[in-house]
Protein backbone atom coordinates (compact mmCIF):
# COMPACT_ATOMS: atom_id res chain seq x y z
CA UNK A 1 0.00 0.00 0.00
CA UNK A 2 2.83 2.30 0.58
CA UNK A 3 4.65 1.93 -2.31
CA UNK A 4 1.48 2.60 -4.50
CA UNK A 5 0.82 6.14 -2.23
CA UNK A 6 4.36 7.03 -3.43
CA UNK A 7 4.21 6.33 -6.85
CA UNK A 8 1.13 8.48 -7.06
CA UNK A 9 2.44 11.46 -5.20
CA UNK A 10 6.10 10.80 -6.66
CA UNK A 11 7.04 10.58 -10.26
CA UNK A 12 3.46 8.69 -10.88
CA UNK A 13 1.74 11.62 -10.22
CA UNK A 14 3.35 13.63 -13.18
CA UNK A 15 3.89 10.39 -15.73
CA UNK A 16 -0.26 9.95 -15.40
CA UNK A 17 -0.31 13.33 -17.49
CA UNK A 18 1.95 11.96 -20.02
CA UNK A 19 -0.99 11.85 -22.69
CA UNK A 20 -1.38 15.78 -21.81
CA UNK A 21 2.06 16.23 -22.33
CA UNK A 22 1.99 14.33 -25.84
CA UNK A 23 -1.10 16.67 -26.73
CA UNK A 24 0.55 19.68 -26.21
CA UNK A 25 3.70 19.18 -27.99
CA UNK A 26 2.30 17.89 -30.61
CA UNK A 27 -0.14 20.99 -30.95
CA UNK A 28 2.99 23.62 -30.74
CA UNK A 29 4.83 21.30 -33.98
CA UNK A 30 1.07 21.73 -35.65
CA UNK A 31 0.24 25.48 -35.11
CA UNK A 32 4.24 26.61 -35.55
CA UNK A 33 4.26 24.73 -39.14
CA UNK A 34 1.09 24.65 -40.12
CA UNK A 35 0.73 26.10 -43.90
CA UNK A 36 4.51 25.76 -44.36
CA UNK A 37 5.64 24.46 -47.38
CA UNK A 38 8.68 22.80 -45.44
CA UNK A 39 7.53 22.07 -42.19
CA UNK A 40 10.25 20.81 -40.06
CA UNK A 41 13.12 21.77 -42.40
CA UNK A 42 12.38 25.49 -41.23
CA UNK A 43 12.93 24.40 -37.98
CA UNK A 44 17.07 24.46 -39.36
CA UNK A 45 16.92 27.94 -40.93
CA UNK A 46 18.20 29.24 -37.42
CA UNK A 47 20.99 27.92 -37.18
CA UNK A 48 22.37 27.38 -40.36
CA UNK A 49 21.71 31.05 -40.98
CA UNK A 50 24.45 31.61 -38.17
CA UNK A 51 26.33 28.78 -39.06
CA UNK A 52 26.74 30.53 -42.71
CA UNK A 53 27.43 33.73 -41.39
CA UNK A 54 29.84 32.90 -37.97
CA UNK A 55 32.03 31.01 -41.23
CA UNK A 56 32.27 33.86 -43.94
CA UNK A 57 33.22 36.29 -40.98
CA UNK A 58 36.18 33.86 -39.24
CA UNK A 59 36.82 32.23 -42.53
CA UNK A 60 37.38 35.38 -44.39
CA UNK A 61 37.16 38.71 -42.40
CA UNK A 62 38.98 37.38 -39.20
CA UNK A 63 40.63 34.53 -40.01
CA UNK A 64 40.55 31.33 -37.79
CA UNK A 65 43.37 29.03 -37.49
CA UNK A 66 41.48 26.17 -36.10
CA UNK A 67 41.08 22.87 -38.66
CA UNK A 68 37.88 21.57 -39.43
CA UNK A 69 36.64 25.06 -38.55
CA UNK A 70 32.92 24.59 -39.54
CA UNK A 71 32.66 21.39 -36.97
CA UNK A 72 34.12 23.73 -34.01
CA UNK A 73 31.23 26.12 -35.43
CA UNK A 74 28.55 23.84 -36.05
CA UNK A 75 29.24 22.09 -32.66
CA UNK A 76 28.65 25.49 -30.98
CA UNK A 77 25.86 27.09 -32.76
CA UNK A 78 23.34 23.95 -32.59
CA UNK A 79 23.97 23.85 -28.79
CA UNK A 80 23.77 27.11 -28.22
CA UNK A 81 20.50 27.87 -30.13
CA UNK A 82 19.02 24.89 -27.70
CA UNK A 83 20.06 26.81 -24.87
CA UNK A 84 18.52 30.46 -26.90
CA UNK A 85 15.23 28.92 -28.12
CA UNK A 86 14.21 27.13 -25.17
CA UNK A 87 14.19 30.22 -23.15
CA UNK A 88 12.33 32.23 -25.61
CA UNK A 89 9.89 29.71 -25.58
CA UNK A 90 9.58 29.34 -22.38
CA UNK A 91 8.59 32.89 -21.43
CA UNK A 92 5.26 32.50 -23.00
CA UNK A 93 4.88 28.77 -22.27
CA UNK A 94 2.15 29.61 -19.04
CA UNK A 95 0.55 32.45 -20.88
CA UNK A 96 -0.49 31.16 -23.74
CA UNK A 97 -1.98 28.12 -22.07
CA UNK A 98 -3.96 30.29 -19.60
CA UNK A 99 -7.58 29.11 -21.16
CA UNK A 100 -5.91 25.40 -20.18
CA UNK A 101 -4.74 25.99 -16.66
CA UNK A 102 -7.91 27.65 -15.52
CA UNK A 103 -10.35 24.84 -16.78
CA UNK A 104 -8.47 21.79 -15.45
CA UNK A 105 -6.18 20.63 -12.98
CA UNK A 106 -2.91 19.11 -13.57
CA UNK A 107 0.82 19.67 -12.08
CA UNK A 108 1.55 23.07 -13.51
CA UNK A 109 5.15 22.36 -14.46
CA UNK A 110 4.04 19.85 -16.97
CA UNK A 111 3.35 23.46 -19.08
CA UNK A 112 6.99 24.47 -19.38
CA UNK A 113 7.91 21.41 -19.48
CA UNK A 114 6.28 20.20 -22.94
CA UNK A 115 7.19 23.76 -23.69
CA UNK A 116 11.00 22.38 -23.63
CA UNK A 117 10.53 19.06 -25.04
CA UNK A 118 8.86 20.93 -28.21
CA UNK A 119 12.37 22.77 -28.50
CA UNK A 120 14.14 18.93 -27.96
CA UNK A 121 11.83 17.70 -30.88
CA UNK A 122 12.99 20.20 -33.59
CA UNK A 123 16.62 20.43 -32.34
CA UNK A 124 17.19 16.49 -32.59
CA UNK A 125 16.18 17.12 -36.30
CA UNK A 126 19.25 19.18 -36.35
CA UNK A 127 21.65 17.32 -34.76
CA UNK A 128 20.85 13.83 -36.17
CA UNK A 129 22.17 15.76 -39.53
CA UNK A 130 25.07 16.43 -37.05
CA UNK A 131 25.81 12.85 -36.73
CA UNK A 132 25.36 12.22 -40.21
CA UNK A 133 27.95 14.93 -41.38
CA UNK A 134 30.32 14.28 -38.77
CA UNK A 135 32.88 12.07 -40.28
CA UNK A 136 32.60 14.14 -43.52
CA UNK A 137 33.09 17.49 -41.76
CA UNK A 138 36.36 16.94 -39.40
CA UNK A 139 34.88 14.94 -36.47
CA UNK A 140 36.53 11.25 -34.92
CA UNK A 141 34.74 8.66 -33.96
CA UNK A 142 36.72 7.94 -30.02
CA UNK A 143 34.88 6.10 -27.06
CA UNK A 144 34.45 9.53 -25.21
CA UNK A 145 31.62 9.79 -27.34
CA UNK A 146 30.06 7.56 -25.16
CA UNK A 147 30.06 10.40 -22.32
CA UNK A 148 28.19 12.93 -24.81
CA UNK A 149 25.15 11.96 -23.82
CA UNK A 150 25.64 12.12 -20.23
CA UNK A 151 26.76 15.84 -21.08
CA UNK A 152 23.91 16.33 -22.89
CA UNK A 153 21.74 15.47 -20.05
CA UNK A 154 23.97 17.75 -17.87
CA UNK A 155 22.74 20.48 -20.20
CA UNK A 156 19.15 19.83 -20.97
CA UNK A 157 18.88 19.83 -17.06
CA UNK A 158 20.34 23.16 -16.79
CA UNK A 159 18.70 24.78 -19.29
CA UNK A 160 15.49 23.24 -17.24
CA UNK A 161 15.91 24.96 -14.11
CA UNK A 162 16.21 28.15 -16.45
CA UNK A 163 13.29 27.14 -18.22
CA UNK A 164 10.69 26.93 -14.68
CA UNK A 165 12.11 30.15 -14.12
CA UNK A 166 11.68 32.17 -16.50
CA UNK A 167 8.36 30.95 -17.22
CA UNK A 168 6.78 31.47 -13.94
CA UNK A 169 8.68 35.18 -14.20
CA UNK A 170 6.72 36.04 -17.39
CA UNK A 171 3.54 35.43 -15.76
CA UNK A 172 4.12 38.30 -13.28
CA UNK A 173 6.55 40.57 -15.86
CA UNK A 174 5.59 40.54 -18.81
CA UNK A 175 8.00 42.36 -20.52
CA UNK A 176 10.75 39.80 -19.63
CA UNK A 177 10.37 37.75 -23.11
CA UNK A 178 11.49 41.11 -25.04
CA UNK A 179 14.36 41.25 -22.21
CA UNK A 180 15.35 37.71 -22.84
CA UNK A 181 15.39 37.73 -26.35
CA UNK A 182 17.53 41.01 -26.41
CA UNK A 183 20.43 39.40 -23.70
CA UNK A 184 20.22 36.31 -25.43
CA UNK A 185 22.12 38.17 -28.41
CA UNK A 186 24.21 39.52 -26.51
CA UNK A 187 24.99 36.20 -24.41
CA UNK A 188 26.07 34.73 -27.95
CA UNK A 189 28.87 36.77 -28.27
CA UNK A 190 30.03 36.41 -24.87
CA UNK A 191 29.75 32.44 -25.20
CA UNK A 192 32.70 30.72 -27.20
CA UNK A 193 30.46 29.35 -29.63
CA UNK A 194 33.01 29.88 -32.87
CA UNK A 195 36.34 31.08 -31.39
CA UNK A 196 38.16 29.47 -28.54
CA UNK A 197 38.51 31.29 -25.01
CA UNK A 198 42.16 30.96 -25.15
CA UNK A 199 42.57 33.46 -28.08
CA UNK A 200 40.59 36.07 -25.94
CA UNK A 201 42.62 38.84 -23.72
CA UNK A 202 42.84 38.38 -19.79
CA UNK A 203 39.93 40.65 -19.58
CA UNK A 204 37.48 39.80 -22.30
CA UNK A 205 38.29 35.56 -21.28
CA UNK A 206 37.88 36.64 -17.16
CA UNK A 207 34.31 37.88 -18.68
CA UNK A 208 33.66 34.71 -20.80
CA UNK A 209 34.54 32.53 -18.35
CA UNK A 210 31.73 33.70 -15.98
CA UNK A 211 29.05 32.54 -18.33
CA UNK A 212 28.14 29.16 -17.82
CA UNK A 213 27.80 28.23 -21.12
CA UNK A 214 31.09 28.59 -21.57
CA UNK A 215 31.82 25.33 -19.43
CA UNK A 216 29.16 23.32 -21.18
CA UNK A 217 30.81 24.87 -24.70
CA UNK A 218 34.25 23.44 -23.52
CA UNK A 219 32.78 19.59 -22.49
CA UNK A 220 31.01 19.50 -26.18
CA UNK A 221 33.81 20.77 -28.14
CA UNK A 222 36.02 18.08 -25.80
CA UNK A 223 33.97 15.29 -26.84
CA UNK A 224 32.96 16.47 -30.37
CA UNK A 225 35.53 18.48 -32.32
CA UNK A 226 38.91 17.77 -29.98
CA UNK A 227 38.07 13.61 -29.68
CA UNK A 228 38.92 14.16 -25.95
CA UNK A 229 37.77 13.98 -22.40
CA UNK A 230 37.07 17.37 -20.94
CA UNK A 231 38.81 18.83 -18.14
CA UNK A 232 37.39 17.56 -14.77
CA UNK A 233 37.14 21.76 -13.71
CA UNK A 234 34.97 22.09 -16.35
CA UNK A 235 32.64 19.43 -15.56
CA UNK A 236 32.34 20.42 -11.72
CA UNK A 237 31.84 23.53 -12.75
CA UNK A 238 28.65 22.87 -15.46
CA UNK A 239 27.57 20.54 -12.10
CA UNK A 240 27.12 23.29 -10.11
CA UNK A 241 25.71 25.75 -12.70
CA UNK A 242 23.02 22.95 -12.97
CA UNK A 243 22.25 22.42 -9.36
CA UNK A 244 21.82 25.98 -8.82
CA UNK A 245 19.66 26.13 -11.89
CA UNK A 246 17.51 22.80 -10.94
CA UNK A 247 17.20 24.34 -7.05
CA UNK A 248 16.08 28.21 -8.19
CA UNK A 249 13.71 26.96 -11.05
CA UNK A 250 12.17 24.23 -8.66
CA UNK A 251 11.77 26.52 -5.62
CA UNK A 252 10.66 29.10 -7.18
CA UNK A 253 7.90 27.44 -9.46
CA UNK A 254 6.24 25.66 -6.80
CA UNK A 255 6.24 28.92 -4.91
CA UNK A 256 4.44 30.56 -7.46
CA UNK A 257 2.53 27.45 -8.77
CA UNK A 258 -0.31 28.36 -6.39
CA UNK A 259 -1.15 31.34 -7.23
CA UNK A 260 -0.73 31.13 -11.15
CA UNK A 261 -4.07 30.40 -12.34
CA UNK A 262 -5.05 34.32 -10.28
CA UNK A 263 -2.15 35.63 -11.98
CA UNK A 264 -2.87 34.67 -15.84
Amino acid sequence: MRLQITATTGFGRYWQYRDLVRNLVAKDLKVRYQGAALGFLWSLGNPLALILIYDFVFTHVFRSDLPNYILYLVIGVLHYNLFSQSLMQSCESLTSASGLLQKIYFPRILVPTASMLFTLVLWFVAILILVVLYPFLGGVYHWGLLLYPLALGLYIAFIWGLVLTFSVLNVEFRDLKHLVEIALMGLFWFTPVGYQISTLGANARSVVEWNPLTQFMDIFHSLLYHGALPHWSSVLIAMAWTAASLALGTVLFHRKARMLVEDL
